[in-house]
């Protein structure tokens, strides 16, 4: 891995994108900041959004919601259901937006390993077609969260008794 605060990115196959980054944090609060609500609301979303809805049952067969909103006005949102929940490890789970933007599902795995006191984090999206993967790619998928992990960090070195 390069610099640990650089989003790397691979395309291991013709339907996946895995992106991996380290966060100076433990994994349990990175699992945390991935499942907990109040923590979401302060980092999830590129830089010119602003969460609305934030709703996680973190449960398998649970469901979680998210919506956003920008400056112009411009409203999207993001719906799951958890497939797999290892606490502190691992998080399994189909989404989908409210306005489809790629054809098909995605599958989204992310996988919390330590590295001393810091955190690998390690997403793999899954999706039905080359064709979809390449529209997320082309879309800013990778600029929307390099924005969310910058904010992500702010998160994690914020004391608890002030998030």
């Amino acid at each position: 891995m390069s610099n640990a605060k650089t989003l790397n990115v691979a395309t291991p196959s013709d339907t996946e994108i895995v992106m991996t980054r380290v966060f100076d944090a433990p994994r349990g609060l990175v699992f945390d900041a991935y499942t907990r609500p109040a923590m979401l609301r302060g980092w999830l979303g590129g830089a010119e959004w602003t969460i609305d809805v934030c709703e996680v049952d973190l449960r398998v067969g649970g469901r979680y919601r998210w919506t956003w909103h920008n400056a112009q006005g411009k409203q999207i949102g993001e719906r799951g259901t958890y497939r797999e929940i290892v606490p502190g490890a691992r998080i399994v789970a189909a989404s989908a937006f409210d306005e489809p933007w790629y054809p098909g599902d995605c599958v989204e795995t992310i996988a919390f390993a330590g590295q001393g006191d810091a955190t690998v984090l390690t997403t793999t999206l899954r999706y039905d077609t080359r064709e979809a993967r390449d529209v997320a790619l082309s879309a800013g998928l990778t600029r929307g969260v390099t924005e969310s992990y910058e904010r992500l960090d702010a998160v994690l070195t914020t004391p608890a008794d002030a998030a």
